[in-house]
């Protein structure tokens, strides 16, 4: 007499195919209200907003992805210049009131990315400790020095005075060739 294998229960297959009703609604992000704004521009949308969603619409987040699209672009620089001043509700309704719905409103206008720092931070903090600025202005004060014929040699130049060796010094000025 030899025993049938069981058959294993389907719940637990079940339970991992199981749709489930405890995940939480997706809520909107920078994107949708991009998305509103260029094409569908309801003026009660902002009122249907939950707390969260009110959160993600950052005005800033929103000037700068609209100003990717060059057809939109005087709007949003005029748009600028008010966007910490006003609330965001009336600021939505400036958005829309000051756009055109697109014509073509599946159009791709990417993200358009800052670009890498063309020296070594090793550079940039020198001249930070030898002037005491900011790194920021480090930064400036070196792409500008790029600029001239006789930027990179002075940029050499300056390592070499502030004790850095020949190895040092070429591996800092690799993004100077650029």
């Amino acid at each position: 007499m030899t025993k049938e294998p069981k058959e294993k229960s389907n719940s637990t297959k079940k339970s991992r195919n199981k749709k489930r009703d405890d995940i939480t609604p997706k809520t909107l992000g920078l994107f949708d209200h991009l998305k509103h704004i260029r094409t569908v521009q309801d003026p009660e949308y902002f009122d249907l907003l939950t707390e969260v969603e009110k959160k993600s619409f950052t005005p800033f987040q929103i000037l700068r992805g609209l100003s990717m699209n060059p057809e939109l672009l005087d709007n949003v620089s005029t748009m600028y210049r008010y966007f910490d001043k006003i609330p965001k509700k009336s600021l939505y309704k400036l958005f829309i009131g000051g756009m055109v719905p697109l014509e073509y409103p599946g159009s791709f206008h990417p993200w358009v990315k800052a670009k890498k720092f063309p020296v070594s931070q090793i550079i940039v903090d020198l001249i930070t400790k030898y002037f005491e600025i900011s790194t920021k202005e480090a930064g400036e004060y070196v792409l500008l020095l790029l600029t001239k014929p006789t930027g990179k040699q002075e940029l050499e130049q300056f390592c070499k005075d502030y004790g850095l060796t020949e190895s040092e010094i070429k591996e800092a000025m690799k993004g100077c060739d650029e």
